[in-house]
């Protein structure tokens, strides 16, 4: 009997036979001088496969919506917006037409072209997409070269699919009703392989390494997606005992289902969760998840994979169209924008420029204080939205005052405009800061004149706290977010926005592990703001504790040694979550 430790890509417990997936090959692609005048032939063809290519994926959104009993199929709506963006179909059509390529090259050239620009980028998020432009690629290259091999009939019985890694439409396309579940040797927690496999409530272990070199097809093997570990060829005791907590975690599941109140503790007293989303994705599951709203709006999701800025109105249309879905969920509901976030790790095409540190450099706020008029384009879309639902406004990487008082005084002006063209807009708009460098968690008070709320961005604030790239293996030890410095750092700004009466939130990844997002609760931090699907975790978590057992988890870190280590803080705080919530393992 073997454990291998990977990443706790998607929470539940599968056991059974191994299937190893080999995927359905590499699919030739010919590359040749089109001759002068065949031009359009070849474009004809490029156009005929991705309008099958469109057919396809719109057939496999409306099958996954069948499957998964809701709305969940975001990742391919996605795929159909990458298919269909302007700037990549001009590109392909340029290789044919001024390269001469035929129309596969012309389509790998332009797929590399995206593959690189998304590979450059430090942020986990932005390099899984990768997979997503490899799988549009293998769509078309498909349309266009008849490659029809189906790997996907060999699987037909109940199987652990055990893969190198997986694309998003291999993930539905193999016969759920024989996938108890993944292992792969690559992939990540923020892949769309990962948030199909929760839609689909598929257990995923992810980061395994060689594990398709270990096992052997028909091997018997537990998958724990909750702790992240694949055990092979257990003996009978392992397996009464992982027997037990799969029954235990179907009950915990069924007991989550029937929660309506997220965010409610045992006493009644009462904690806010909000979700994060991005343009292009659908907003729904944030209510089936018991979201209060959106806390934090990616706008930036506008801007990436295209040449040419998003205009006025095709912000404004996103905006209004999120705002009025968010006004729905109730009267205390709000959505929370922030404006253009690019710079560091996200460059667009004709706007970012190459710098020798762009983490350090014209990014974020900084960046529109430097472009006025792509500020006040965005603070014009935004503020006509307002008129339509709850809407807020929020500046990344708020460095000093100096940046506020610059941003308000683009606001005032964009307010008279509107006022002038008779425009409506909510005239209290709030507007918020995001808490992500040092100095603004150290200038907390200062800043907190200038603004209604804080959000705290813990991803960026670690980074920069701890001067290390999140995206960067060597350094990933030091990815801390329960480091005595930045556990500094969120009291401080807790304390300045509670002395100023402004609420705090809390909208970065470490939110929604239960660990960390309950310390930052027990910190008094106001609001939790995350992935939709984490939800129901954090709340359950919840639901077993008092205000008063928050208290006495926030001294947890104080009552231990000065000289403790970020990994011994989180441990003694995950052994007092133990202690008070027997089944905690389940939760996590």
């Amino acid at each position: 009997m073997i454990t291998v430790a990977g990443l706790a890509t998607a929470r539940g417990y599968a056991s059974g036979p191994v299937f190893i997936y080999r995927g359905d090959g590499e699919i030739p692609i010919p590359q040749y001088i089109v001759p002068s005048g065949k031009e359009g032939e070849e474009l004809l063809r490029l156009k005929r496969a991705m309008t099958e290519t469109r057919r396809d994926l719109e057939n496999l959104i409306s099958v996954l919506r069948e499957r998964t009993g809701k709305s969940d199929v975001r990742v391919f709506e996605c795929h159909l917006m990458i298919l269909e963006d302007d700037a990549l179909t001009r590109e392909t059509e340029s290789h044919v037409v001024d390269d001469h390529l035929n129309a596969e090259a012309a389509v790998r050239r332009t797929m590399d072209g995206a593959r690189a620009a998304f590979g450059r980028m430090n942020d986990p998020y932005f390099r899984e997409r990768v997979r997503d432009i490899d799988d549009i690629e293998r769509r078309l290259q498909k349309q266009l070269t008849g490659y029809n091999r189906n790997p996907y009939r060999e699987l037909n019985y109940p199987a652990i699919v055990v893969a190198d890694d997986l694309t998003p439409s291999e993930t539905v396309q193999l016969p759920k009703e024989f996938v108890l579940g993944f292992a792969t040797n690559g992939g990540s927690t923020t892949s769309h392989v990962a948030l199909l496999a929760r839609a689909l409530a598929i257990p995923v272990v992810a980061g395994l390494g060689d594990i398709t070199s270990r096992v052997s097809p028909g091997e018997m093997v537990l998958l724990d997606g909750t702790n992240g570990a694949l055990t092979i060829n257990p003996d009978k005791e392992t397996i009464e005992q992982f027997n037990a907590l799969v029954r235990r975690q179907k009950e915990l599941q069924e007991s989550a289902a029937t929660r309506i109140d997220a965010g409610r503790l045992k006493d009644g007293s009462h904690i806010d969760i909000y979700a994060n989303v991005h343009p292009g994705v659908p907003i729904a599951g944030v209510r089936e998840h018991g979201a209060r709203g959106v806390g934090l709006y990616r706008s930036e999701f506008l801007w990436l994979n295209r040449e040419l800025e998003p205009s006025e109105e095709e912000q404004f249309c996103a905006y209004r169209d999120a705002a009025i879905f968010v006004k729905l969920l109730g009267d205390k509901s709000s959505i929370t924008i922030r404006t253009l976030d690019i710079g560091g790790d996200k460059t667009v095409n004709g706007i970012t420029s190459r710098e020798a540190n762009p983490f350090l450099g014209n990014r974020s706020i900084r960046y529109l204080l430097a472009n006025r008029q792509v500020m006040r384009t965005q603070l014009r879309a935004i503020l006509r939205a307002s008129a339509f639902g709850p809407v807020k406004i929020m500046y990344p990487m708020v460095s000093c005052v100096e940046e506020l008082r610059e941003a308000a005084v683009e606001l005032e002006s964009v307010k008279r405009e509107l006022d002038r063209d008779h425009i409506e807009y909510d005239r209290n708009i709030e507007v918020g800061a995001m808490i992500e460098v040092p100095s603004a968690a150290l200038n907390a008070a200062a800043i907190a004149e200038y603004v209604d709320f804080f959000s705290i961005g813990t991803n960026d604030l670690v980074q920069y706290t701890m001067a290390a790239d999140r995206g960067n293996e060597a350094v990933a030890y030091l990815y801390q977010p329960l480091n005595p410095a930045i556990i500094s750092l969120v009291k401080m700004t807790v304390a300045a926005g509670h002395a100023k009466g402004i609420p705090v939130a809390v909208c970065g990844e470490s939110a929604s592990d239960p660990v960390v997002g309950l310390m930052w609760v027990a910190l008094g931090v106001d609001i939790l703001s995350m992935s939709a699907t984490f939800i129901p975790g954090i709340s359950q978590m919840l639901s077993r504790l008092e205000r008063r057992d928050l208290d006495e988890y926030a001294k947890v870190p104080a009552s231990l040694p000065q000289t403790s280590t970020a990994q011994e803080i989180f441990d003694a705080c995950r052994a007092w979550l133990a202690r008070k919530t027997p089944d905690l393992e389940e939760v996590l």
